[in-house]
């Protein structure tokens, strides 16, 4: 484990041990699946984890956000970081932050951009699971959400990507973006 300031680089035990310990005193009734875009594989260097989420976090302030968007980052190298705490509403989608938990995927998941790496696609399975024990949720697409099936200006859920919506967390990402997908490739997985 390591820290600078509010953030916390953990590997996969470390956080299972760092979550148990926590308070939770906010009903969290779903998960969020982000992908970072820009900051994407070819930005991470394997040590420039903090300086990755502190960048974040001033391009999220200089959008009008108090804080980091996200409650956790993961990375490439299969570690996770604390950036928000749990206790605190995301400010990952508009219409789903008042009782989810925002979770960043560094990299750029659409088809044709990054591949995902081993430790990477085993530790955000391991933190959506986590997180879904934690809380007590059923895994299914109500508990887990893509941003993608959320309009950008109404903040409705949308489903397959019908209104204003981005590709996130990625066309590509375990099989694609949409409830179909989510359901056949990612829902078996957690």
């Amino acid at each position: 484990m390591k820290t600078v300031g509010k953030f916390i680089l953990l590997d996969r035990n470390e956080f299972a041990a760092w979550l148990d310990t926590q308070k939770i005193s906010r009903k969290v009734t779903l998960v969020q699946q982000h992908h970072t875009y820009i900051p994407g594989y070819a930005h991470f260097t394997g040590d420039n984890h903090f300086k990755m989420c502190q960048s974040m976090e001033k391009s999220h302030q200089e959008r009008g956000f108090a804080e980091i968007g996200q409650n956790f980052t993961t990375f490439p190298d299969g570690t996770i970081m604390v950036c928000r705490n749990i206790n605190t509403t995301p400010a990952g989608i508009k219409g789903a932050n008042a009782n989810g938990i925002c979770i960043e995927h560094v990299g750029y998941f659409d088809t044709g951009k990054d591949t995902m790496t081993a430790e990477h696609r085993e530790t955000i399975l391991f933190l959506t699971r986590t997180l879904l024990q934690k809380f007590k949720l059923t895994p299914n697409d109500k508990s887990v959400v893509y941003h993608h099936w959320y309009d950008l200006n109404t903040g409705l859920r949308v489903d397959e990507g019908k209104g204003a919506t981005k590709t996130c967390p990625g066309t590509a990402f375990f099989g694609g973006n949409t409830v179909k997908a989510f359901n056949a490739n990612f829902l078996p997985l957690i």
